[in-house]
């Protein structure tokens, strides 16, 4: 049977200069007293370092000055371990090295990596030893690139595209304040970062496979397909055997193939059928494949799969077993950038903060993106969030020769066998804004890359993923790259004009910027918070509405000191808080009005499925590096503002105002069944603290579906010191979900002083309030440390008479829990004990 060994642990490293040339026997046999040892590998050489205390541990925050000397440096890494009894086959793997490599094992060379995206499996049988030395020599990459010339004809590319890397592994110098992703100074990862295995192929050995489920219209039969190559190292009786079993682990059947690439079929009637998060469960089936040879177990692997029929009438219109599905989530940066190292706990808690906030997909971004772990993509399964999935190209032009033609369809056609089993994985993309980058900086000229997006994708898809969506690149689709109409869009209106941007067809990107909160401010900025002298107004002739502390950890050249919501709407500050409050308030309400109107989907509520807005993807969900600018989490997975503007707008069911010429009551509904009830509609007095006005009006809304409860011309007028408020109830009387809205710009209420009513039963916060409670805040410190609470909602309105309930959720044992309205003098608190199991 073939085994798979870790090489975790024994590795040591150490530096030496770019011009120097080793002699691998000579630095097999050299004392391990001048090399540093890691704990465990796979790590990255500063990880090492950090280890031993070589690295200032702010570099891990991204001030990255003082670790700018291990980029310079080559480095090498050496394991000795034995193979006292090798395979028939014997391989190294490598699932992900960083970036160029020479790879010598016992004194020979046996590989040169120079792709960071891709594994490599080296046949090392003729050379293994019962005891051996593996070492690797990673060349400082930037002087492989400086080393490099970008040739004439390739002018508008930028040169760090000439390595296959993420192109923010690169940054530019800033000048000022940070890089785009967040970077003070400069910082490169080298090193190893996924596992190094020894692999003992046994007589029959499995290289390729193919498991997929299949659907047909009628939703009841389906069908598991499954084909395996390979190569067997002698002569025999060879016999493939599937097993399939149900959710449950109830055996469906077995069959048996007698050939390689012989394929295996199961029929599967009435199969549990796989939904999207919010439609329904997420059922998987388990395959496991058996490799015999005379009988003897040589191979085997295990995958799960799930029941789902996709189809796509219209752009970005997706039809998921039958029924409407809208798409809500995020785009995704890498976890985190210092190293990349995969982080189980930093993966998983992002996505329980995608699952909390209704995230029914994310988008893996191209750009800076890196190879996720199969585990990402297991998880994605069972929760039932779908995936975009981009090839690693972004923004701009990209090499186009030959030679980089075939990297790329290594890169392909790895990540393609890998994932094309997943149910969560909606579609490809051939990167983010390769066209549209162009187009901005380059509008005349052609588009050096886009043969690779319009041939060389679509040709491996159709060879490996046939009947996939492939989308050549976003945002694409319409008379120009983000053309709102039709396609998919990236809202650069903060600093772009151009038309159709009212109702998008689906908005791929939706991005302005913000400080994060107040605690994780102080924590990754130099000096005070409020700097002495700082009054929080924005005259002519400041360069930046916020602190140049605050502006260090941003890119100026991203613009992102403009690309805030309307904070000028909001009260003038004169502290930190308060100047957060106007950032995080305002990039929430532009979150909110466009997610409003994508829900609506058009100016009126009797437009086709193939007209209305198709969905909404926020820029970007999480931080890569500590920084002010668009995530709705920050680097240390606390939310804030936009974060749960996209977690209300996103609910199912929601209500709102659109307020224009008209004002609209519209009852909007994209969960999976027709909802039945009433809603009530009233106009709230903050002074008088009175409802007035109210209507009640029955409602029904299919799938999928937006209908105008009402529209308010029969108040004629009313004072916009006034609330609008509504609330949904369903047919039981239970409240399904309420709407406050304003007529005015917030700097123009008088927001009362209001009291809260908060009692804790078991993880949930039960609050109520006196009087109109402006974005009640809340937050938790345990043993002093404010980092880590997580609630099911925060930073909400509430009026007198309703009941708001919150979870207290993710891990942390016990605190006590602060609440307080925003215009509030009053804070309220409450102790905390986790309730057990």
């Amino acid at each position: 049977m073939k085994e798979q060994v870790l090489l975790a642990h024994g590795w040591h490293i150490r530096s030496l200069e770019p011009a120097d040339v080793i002699d691998p026997a000579v630095t097999a046999a050299e004392p391990l007293t001048e090399w540093l040892a890691a704990a465990e590998v796979p790590a990255e050489v500063h990880d090492i370092l950090l280890s031993h205390g070589k690295l200032d541990p702010e570099f891990q925050i991204g001030w990255c000055e003082s670790a700018a000397w291990v980029t310079k440096l080559d480095w090498l890494y050496r394991l000795d371990f034995p193979c006292e009894t090798p395979g028939v086959r014997t391989y190294l793997r490598f699932g992900g090295l960083d970036t160029f490599a020479d790879i010598y094992l016992n004194g020979k060379l046996i590989g040169k990596h120079n792709d960071f995206y891709v594994s490599d499996k080296i046949d090392v049988s003729e050379i293994i030893a019962p005891q051996n030395t593996l070492i690797l020599h990673f060349h400082n990459t930037l002087g492989v690139l400086d080393a490099m010339e970008l040739p004439e004809e390739w002018a508008p590319i930028d040169k760090c595209k000439l390595i296959r890397k993420s192109c923010h592994d690169f940054p530019s110098d800033p000048g000022e304040g940070s890089t785009y992703l967040g970077i003070v100074g400069y910082h490169t990862p080298i090193g190893i970062y996924e596992p190094v295995e020894l692999i003992l192929a046994d007589e029959a050995e499995i290289t390729c496979d193919e498991v997929r489920a299949t659907l047909r219209d009628d939703l009841v039969t389906g069908a598991l397909r499954v084909t395996v190559s390979g190569v067997c190292h002698r002569d025999g009786d060879l016999n493939i055997k599937a097993t399939l079993y149900d959710p449950e682990g109830t055996l469906i059947g077995e069959a048996v193939a007698h050939a390689w690439d012989e394929e295996i079929g199961f029929p599967v009637m009435h199969p549990q059928l796989w939904w999207p998060a919010g439609y329904g469960a997420h059922p998987l089936y388990r395959a496991e494949i058996e490799v015999f040879l005379d009988g003897r177990l040589c191979d085997k692997f295990t995958k799960e799969v799930g029941f789902r029929r996709i189809e796509q009438p219209y752009s970005f219109g997706f039809v998921i077993n039958g029924k409407n599905v809208r798409l809500w989530g995020a785009c995704m940066d890498p976890f985190q950038a210092y190293t990349h190292v995969w982080q189980h706990d930093r993966v998983w808690r992002v996505l329980d903060m995608a699952e909390n906030a209704h995230f029914n997909i994310l988008r893996l971004w191209g750009e800076g993106g890196i190879p996720y772990r199969d585990e990402f993509y297991e998880e994605c399964d069972r929760r039932g969030i779908l995936l975009w999935q981009e090839f690693f190209h972004g923004h701009g032009m990209f090499p186009d020769s030959e030679e980089y033609r075939k990297l790329y369809r290594r890169e392909g056609r790895e990540l393609i066998l890998r994932l094309r089993h997943h149910a969560c994985l909606l579609m490809w993309c051939g990167g983010n804004e390769c066209v549209m980058g162009s187009e901005f900086f380059f509008r005349d000229q052609p588009v050096i890359g886009k043969v690779v997006l319009q041939e060389d994708y679509p040709a491996l898809l159709a060879e490996l993923d046939p009947g996939r969506y492939y989308h050549l690149t976003s945002p694409t689709g319409g008379e120009w790259a983000n053309d709102p109409r039709i396609g998919d869009n990236h809202t650069y209106d903060c600093i772009w004009q151009y038309p159709f941007y009212e109702y998008p067809n689906f908005i791929s990107e939706d991005i302005r910027t913000s400080p994060p909160v107040l605690h994780s401010l102080k924590r990754i900025i130099h000096g005070d918070v409020w700097p002495e002298g700082y009054d929080g107004k924005f005259s002519s002739g400041d360069r930046f509405p916020m602190p140049e502390n605050w502006m260090q950890r941003s890119c100026h050249g991203a613009k992102g000191h403009v690309k805030t919501g309307p904070y000028w709407e909001y009260y003038d500050a004169d502290n930190a808080a308060d100047h957060i409050y106007r950032f995080g308030a305002s990039y929430a309400q532009v979150l909110r009005d466009n997610i409003e109107r994508i829900r609506m989907g058009g100016p009126t509520d009797n437009l086709p499925p193939a007209i209305r807005s198709k969905g909404h993807l926020s820029c970007k969900f999480n931080d890569t590096w500590p920084k002010c600018y668009c995530a709705t989490i920050d680097y240390f997975h606390e939310a804030f503002h936009p974060y749960y503007a996209t977690l209300r707008g996103y609910a199912p069911v929601i209500l709102c105002f659109d307020i224009r010429n008209e004002i609209h009551l519209w009852l909007v509904n994209d969960s999976p069944e027709t909802i039945r009830g009433t809603v009530t509609f009233a106009l709230f007095d903050m002074t008088t603290n009175e409802f007035s006005c109210e209507r009640r009006v029955p409602m029904e809304v299919a799938n999928s579906g937006g209908k105008i409860v009402m529209d308010l011309n029969w108040l004629k007028y009313f004072e916009k010191q006034k609330l609008l408020y509504a609330r949904f109830e369903d047919e039981e009387g239970r409240v399904i979900c309420t709407a406050v809205d304003y007529c005015d710009v917030e700097r123009h209420y008088a927001f009362p002083d209001a009291k809260l009513d908060v009692t804790c039963e078991g993880d949930d916060l039960v609050i109520r309030t006196d009087r109109f409670a402006r974005c009640v805040e809340i937050l938790g410190e345990c043993d002093g440390d404010p980092f880590g609470w997580f609630f099911s909602d925060n930073y909400f309105d509430l009026v007198p008479g309703d009941e708001k309930r919150v979870k207290i959720r993710g891990k942390l044992p016990h605190g006590t829990i602060s609440l307080r309205p925003h215009y509030s003098a009053h804070t309220t608190t409450v102790d905390f004990v986790r309730a057990r199991g």
